[in-house]
């Protein structure tokens, strides 16, 4: 499964960077997490978008989360989700932007000392972007994979997460983020993320 991953995160680099070469419109944010609550998790996530055609993008995420051990300031879990896929946009208004679309999840959940456990799945996703004012942004999306196979089971992932942005340099924006996933009937969940970072837009 490793290998697996492996191979298509470099694939998709590949295909990505041919693609992003003529794309019409590139989007992407940086950011770093931490957990809020019981959940002591952070790490950071990364996301990118590219309109290859009208209305048609190719979009990407990537985050890597680790969970600090019961009390004893051990490390102790951690997670590494990436997915890929496509988006058509239903809505191009001038301050409103909708999308629909899908793709394919893969996540590793690493036990301390215990085998890694791994799954992958195929999602629907929903997302927007809206304009408030002027050099501000909101970007938010939800996904949900109806059988996400995890190990021996198949169970469902949802993931969703929300950015507001505030243009600083042009086409370089601040950020602020909230991050969330979880897989069902499983101890696979990030809790709520926060953190910030940075996006930009060509």
């Amino acid at each position: 499964m490793k290998r697996l991953f492996c191979m298509l995160a470099v694939v998709t680099l590949v295909l990505g960077a041919s693609f992003m070469a003529s794309a019409i419109s590139i989007e992407g944010d940086a950011s770093y997490l931490i957990g809020l609550g019981q959940d002591k998790g952070q790490g950071f996530a990364v996301h990118g978008k590219a309109e290859l055609f009208n209305d048609i993008f190719a979009d990407a995420a990537f985050s890597a989360i680790s969970f600090k051990g019961a009390g004893d300031g051990e490390k102790g879990l951690s997670d590494t989700l990436f997915t890929v896929g496509g988006l058509y946009r239903v809505a191009n208004e001038e301050d409103l932007q909708i999308f629909v679309g899908g793709g394919y999840a893969m996540l590793t959940h690493k036990h301390s000392g215990e085998d890694d456990e791994s799954g992958s799945g195929v999602f629907g996703k929903f997302g927007f972007k809206l304009i408030p004012a002027d050099k501000l942004s909101l970007v938010a999306d939800v996904a949900y994979a109806p059988k996400f196979k995890l190990s021996a089971g198949s169970e469902n992932l949802t993931t969703a997460r929300a950015t507001i942005s505030y243009e600083v340099l042009e086409n370089i924006l601040v950020q602020g983020t909230i991050k969330h996933y979880r897989v069902s009937n499983s101890d696979v969940t990030s809790g709520i993320l926060v953190g910030g970072g940075v996006s930009f837009t060509f």
